[in-house]
């Protein structure tokens, strides 16, 4: 059920976007030791673009204590800080307020759980004249993590949010 209200709420977003900007947009793949996933940017003008990224949560995956991951949605609102050009490329600092929602384990946790919480993210961006952009960034997300116990919902602060939140991102997009 939470998989639904998360997949029609991401839908819904997605919906909007399209018709909200139509001046230009970029797909492609999120990686990160955090997770993995798949990324579709909106740019509304030279100065600020929205992105959706649904990615697989690893959280102790790589070190092999988990087998299944966890999935999560995030949106991050990039405004431009600063902006320079060289002959091939263009680069920009961007600092991107946001939220993230999904199933997700945390830190010393080995159920699922459900996380809300609000994002801030600053990243490098480049983007190069063959269409293809790159980014590296770092995202702190600061939230609820939700339990399903036997006595009740437990809510506790999403450790992993704040713990990995210098854990680089590199996202490869193609411009369309």
């Amino acid at each position: 059920m939470k998989i639904r209200i998360l997949a029609l709420t991401m839908s819904f977003l997605l919906a909007v976007q399209f018709n909200a900007h139509a001046q230009g947009w970029s797909a492609g793949l999120y990686n990160s030791l955090k997770g993995m996933g798949v990324s579709i940017d909106y740019k509304a003008n030279d100065d600020i673009y929205n992105s959706f990224t649904l990615l697989a949560d690893m959280t102790g995956i790589f070190g092999g204590r988990y087998t299944e991951p966890g999935i999560k949605m995030v949106y991050l609102h990039y405004n431009r800080l600063s902006a320079f050009s060289t002959e091939h490329a263009d680069f920009g600092i961007f600092l991107a307020p946001g939220a993230s929602t999904g199933l997700v384990r945390d830190h010393d946790t080995d159920s699922f759980g459900t996380i809300l919480t609000a994002d801030i993210a600053i990243a490098l961006n480049a983007c190069f004249i063959r269409n293809i952009d790159i980014e590296v960034g770092f995202m702190a997300e600061l939230g609820f993590f939700a339990t399903s116990t036997v006595s009740g919902t437990q809510m506790n602060i999403y450790d992993n949010g704040l713990r990995k939140a210098m854990i680089p991102s590199i996202k490869l997009m193609y411009r369309f």
